[in-house]
């Protein structure tokens, strides 16, 4: 879509800014906090950190589709049709089984290089917090944030806005390794920085094949939900799983 630049940067500003926001309200409640037992302070980060980023972020994107005086469905080739969305489930899916191998195994790569150079690897927070094996209703919540939440805000910021924007400019290339790569680095962990930046080409890639962000959706949320199934069924082999939601 042509997007305004401008408006581009106004969305990117808001969303900076609620996350700054969030920090600001965990730093406010840091005596409430530490009151609580390390399960519940964690439980508390993660709802902030969902409601002030992914959440954010779909209400910046609202208010950024109204300025452009377009639906989501115009925005973002989202379509009701059985005939397009039975394609977005199948060609997702498959992107999906694709994607979960070779992820899993340029994680490995990865820790093994992180290794060689002496660095520690660290799991991402989201399968510490898993590992901890919080109350089913804390599970529920993680779940509902990892596999259907981050799914649906990234994607549309990622693939739907930042790179048909920085591919205005007629570097397509440099549009998706830049998106990407910023992709990849938003999730704050070296070891899985490998994996997700693979996995941000290949939907990339879908969302260019079918002009339709409903596949990529359908793929990340498969992605991000066999990853959140298997912390859960194989705590111990999981341990040493790099490209987790």
């Amino acid at each position: 879509k042509p997007w305004r630049p401008e408006a581009v940067l106004q969305l990117g500003a808001g969303i900076a800014f609620s996350m700054f926001a969030g920090m600001a309200l965990l730093a406010g409640l840091g005596s409430i906090l530490l009151g609580l037992d390390k399960p519940a302070r964690d439980f508390v980060g993660f709802v902030v950190g969902a409601a002030f980023f992914q959440g954010a972020a779909l209400v910046c994107i609202w208010v950024f589709l109204r300025r452009h005086e377009m639906t989501w469905s115009e925005a973002f080739g989202l379509s009701r049709a059985p005939a397009s969305l039975r394609r977005a489930l199948i060609e997702g899916g498959l992107a999906a089984l694709v994607t979960l191998p070779a992820a899993f195994l340029l994680g490995k790569i990865a820790e093994l290089l992180l290794a060689r150079l002496g660095v520690a690897a660290q799991l991402q927070v989201a399968v510490r917090l898993l590992q901890d094996r919080p109350p089913p209703e804390q599970m529920v919540v993680y779940g509902l944030g990892a596999v259907l939440l981050a799914p649906v805000a990234e994607e549309m910021l990622f693939r739907g806005i930042l790179y048909p924007t920085l591919k205005q400019s007629g570097h397509p290339l440099l549009a998706l390794l830049v998106t990407s790569l910023l992709f990849a680095a938003t999730h704050l962990n070296l070891m899985a920085f490998v994996p997700l930046t693979f996995l941000a080409i290949v939907l990339t890639w879908l969302y260019e094949r079918t002009a339709n962000l409903t596949a990529p959706i359908v793929a990340h949320v498969l992605f991000n939900a066999v990853n959140f199934a298997l912390i859960l069924l194989q705590p111990s082999w999981i341990a040493a799983r790099p490209g987790s939601p």
